[in-house]
């Protein structure tokens, strides 16, 4: 499998996994979370899909509070990130069905997260 990478801001990547790591909790699927959030259906999954441009916005954190019944903005940033800028190496393997089989989705694996630059001062 072919390796990919992505800089992106530190704190935008911590957002993405928290919320995915609280919709999965709560049982929420991408398309629902994108349904409560009252945007597109394929949202939420391009947001979490590292290959994608799109991103949680300022505007969205306090829908994302109401959306994920949460008591606080800060529950969405429990790290302060310590750098600015971070570069994601991962690939794209295929998810595994039921049965075993190869699915025709692909989930991401990490392989690494590197600094780009200095941490925030």
């Amino acid at each position: 499998m072919k390796m990919e990478t992505k800089i992106i801001s530190e704190i935008d990547y911590l957002l993405i996994e928290e919320v995915k790591a609280i919709r999965i909790k709560q049982g929420l699927s991408k398309a629902q979370l994108s349904a409560k959030l009252k945007l597109a259906r394929s949202f939420v999954g391009k947001v979490e899909d590292l290959s994608q441009r799109d991103k949680y916005s300022i505007r969205h954190l306090p829908i994302l509070v109401q959306a994920l019944k949460l008591k606080s903005i800060c529950q969405l940033f429990p790290k302060v990130p310590s750098r600015d800028m971070i570069e994601i190496t991962y690939q794209k393997i295929p998810k595994l069905n039921k049965d075993g089989s190869q699915s025709k989705q692909f989930e991401e694996k990490i392989i690494q997260i590197v600094p780009i630059n200095k941490g925030i001062e």
